[in-house]
């Protein structure tokens, strides 16, 4: 009966420690998961300054910025109102033929939030940007799991032409 009891113990104690090891991942992820974004969103509102310092400026004036964007932004593009959405498909599908959006504002879609966009002093074109998924691998899972996840990163020539803007991709 005693060993029963000792058994028992050991078992509860195993239990214990993997349910808080799986706490501990949990938090980890999200964390990861929040940090990425709110690099994400920086570095969006750098953009958002760059364009609206080019807008100001001479014509022919240029910027080469890189943004790095977390797999849980669903896509960054200009539109003419803030309240213009695009469904998942609709982003991805306009990211991988890297479509061209135009507007006097800049929006930015994150995976289970709002949209939220911001005027800019003048029109722009850029294209649609954002994470598109890659093909699975083992890698891409375990960074999944620890919530670094996977970051697309464009490089962005940023260009002032008579009124507006072009945000074209850069090589």
């Amino acid at each position: 009966m005693k060993a029963i009891s000792e058994w028992f113990w050991v078992l509860a104690g195993i239990l214990a420690g993997l349910i808080i090891l799986s706490f501990a991942v949990y938090q980890i992820y999200n964390t990861n998961q929040a940090m990425s974004e709110q690099k994400t969103l920086d570095q969006f509102y750098k953009m958002k300054n760059i364009i609206d310092n080019l807008c100001w400026s001479f014509s022919g004036n240029t910027e080469i910025y890189e943004i790095s964007v977390a797999d849980r932004v669903n896509g960054i593009y200009v539109s003419l109102d803030k309240y213009t959405q695009y469904s998942l498909e609709d982003l991805k599908e306009k990211i991988l033929n890297q479509e061209y959006s135009y507007g006097n504002y800049i929006c930015i879609k994150i995976e289970n939030k709002r949209l939220r966009c911001e005027e800019l002093y003048c029109n722009a074109t850029m294209p649609f940007i954002g994470s598109v998924p890659s093909k699975f691998s083992l890698s891409a899972l375990i960074n999944k799991i620890f919530g670094r996840g996977e970051i697309s990163v464009y490089k962005l020539k940023l260009e002032k032409t008579g009124t507006i803007v072009n945000v074209t991709l850069s090589e």
